[in-house]
């Protein structure tokens, strides 16, 4: 009897010889191709692998978050990929699926309501084809980070799987960030801004996107495995904060400056209550003053300057007033918006995602350089009229009104803080145990999202996307995680509480 295991060896090398046969043709006729269709195999045979698994490549391609192809990055790929092999699990019966609905659930499903109505209402096509919008990609995004969320949040995973996702997501970050910090050299100036790269205001306070997200996600990291106040003391972690900090300034946003430190001081309230926040700010504040009287002496870079000027100090006047500036050119646009039916034509319900073909026109009439496009003696520069025709506002409340309009942005803060509040739940049941890392990892973005949204710097598609996703993994962890039911602790009245006690100790 002929050995199996000699015809598997067998099959093995033969198959394994014709394929390496096929890549060395491929790579001296077509090599591109050759290596999409490589990766692409590749990626096919990890998926398969994974089975059940599958759920943490799209962990780890969100977490990447880099371009891939003709602007989808590595979350819509994952998405794909994770909701095609859901199906494929659910279908065969190798993976459970089962959604109950509760408040969660109604609130994402009316974020998607909003979404679907205004695509309804304003129809979105190929403009070759003679449609009356164009620019599909934003839906589709959408689309994918809804159902992609719904199956995660509702499937059953094995808790230690669950662990993989803290380390993957925190992997896929940084090396997303070292990535697009390759991809930046040697990329024109317009180019690299808009992968995070350096931009000049005109005032040599230059900004660099990719160091304050580098400092971002340092925070994050700190503030789920330590105390970022006492963190500071450490040999360690000292360093790490403080380079976290650094790096938010210097990168000369003011809203990296006040998205770290969000980051950092709802760490430090988790791990040590109001007295440590109410520390720590009062710390801050003295260091900004110390920062301020060395500044006297020996000038802080530009763009460090410029992150600060919010704060008081002893800033430049050319750094103060190149914020400023940057401030009354967004409050500029919010007005134009808000108080005038010109960018905006239905207020309520939204215009969409998409654009008109009168907005494409528009577009390729400034890109041409032609005139202003208002008439109206607005005074606003070329420039401001771009973001307005594409909706790049520079703020979540006013461009989420141009999308689905008020109702719509009344819903999404209501779905903001409720998941908030289920983000908090979580990290409260898993305080004391394993899994309270992974809680506060996943937890404190989505803790912090609403007030930055607001007040900060908000995006629609990107939130509503982070939104989705916060769903699918706090219901990940509600479902999956091996801890009692979260349960709201309620105060007994003191009187009652006496009572109760004397009862014990008569007994």
């Amino acid at each position: 009897m002929v050995n199996s295991q000699a015809i598997k060896g067998l099959v093995v090398v033969v198959l394994g010889a014709i394929l390496a046969l096929w890549i060395g043709v491929s790579l001296v006729t077509n090599q591109s191709e050759t290596v999409i269709q490589i990766i692409g195999a590749l990626l096919i045979i990890t998926c398969i692998l994974l089975g059940r698994k599958i759920w943490l490549l799209l962990i780890l391609f969100t977490a990447l978050n880099v371009p891939v192809i003709r602007g989808f990055g590595t979350a819509e790929l994952g998405q794909t990929l994770f909701i095609v092999f859901t199906v494929i699990l659910i279908l065969t019966r190798r993976q459970s699926f089962k959604v109950r609905f509760g408040e969660k659930e109604v609130l994402m499903l009316l974020v998607a309501c909003c979404i679907l109505q205004v695509f309804l209402r304003n129809p979105v096509g190929l403009g070759m084809l003679g449609a009356g919008n164009v620019g599909a990609k934003p839906y589709f995004a959408a689309t994918m980070a809804f159902i992609s969320s719904l199956f995660l949040g509702n499937i059953h995973v094995k808790p230690s799987e669950i662990k993989w996702a803290l380390r993957l997501s925190i992997i896929g970050s940084f090396l997303g960030i070292a990535f697009t910090t390759l991809r930046m050299r040697g990329a024109a100036p317009a180019e690299a801004f808009q992968q995070g790269g350096t931009i000049d205001d005109g005032r040599g306070s230059g900004r660099l996107g990719t160091l304050g997200t580098l400092g971002l996600a340092t925070a994050r990291v700190v503030s789920t495995y330590v105390s970022p106040l006492k963190g500071l003391f450490h040999p360690v972690w000292g360093p790490v904060i403080i380079f976290a900090v650094l790096a938010g300034a210097g990168s000369g946003y003011r809203t990296m400056v006040a998205t770290v430190g969000m980051m950092l001081l709802t760490g430090i309230a988790y791990r040590g209550g109001v007295a440590h926040v109410l520390f720590a700010t009062i710390s801050s504040a003295m260091l900004l003053g110390v920062l301020a009287i060395v500044n006297l002496s020996s000038p802080l870079p530009p763009n460090v300057q410029r992150a600060l000027s919010p704060f008081p100090g002893t800033w430049e006047k050319r750094y103060v007033d190149a914020a400023e500036v940057s401030t009354e050119w967004r409050v500029e646009m919010w007005k134009e918006a808000l108080f005038t039916d010109y960018w905006i034509n239905d207020k309520i319900l939204g215009d969409g995602l998409g654009f008109t073909r009168k907005e494409l026109e528009m577009m390729e009439s400034l890109d041409a350089g032609g005139g202003n496009l208002d008439d109206r003696g607005s005074g606003m520069s070329k420039q401001q009229e771009a973001m307005m025709v594409t909706g790049g506002y520079h703020s979540g409340p006013v461009q989420t009104v141009r999308t689905i309009g008020y109702v719509g942005l009344t819903i999404l803060i209501v779905a903001m803080i409720r998941m908030a509040v289920h983000a908090h739940r979580q990290i409260v049941r898993c305080r004391g145990t394993e899994w309270f890392p992974l809680a506060l990892f996943f937890g404190i973005p989505t803790i912090i999202l609403p007030p930055i949204f607001v007040f900060v710097f908000g995006d629609f598609g990107r939130d509503v996307s982070a939104l989705f996703l916060s769903y699918g993994i706090i219901n990940l962890l509600e479902k999956n995680l091996p801890l009692p039911a979260y349960v709201k602790i309620q105060h007994v009245p003191y009187i009652l509480d006496n009572r109760t006690r004397h009862r014990a100790n008569a007994t």
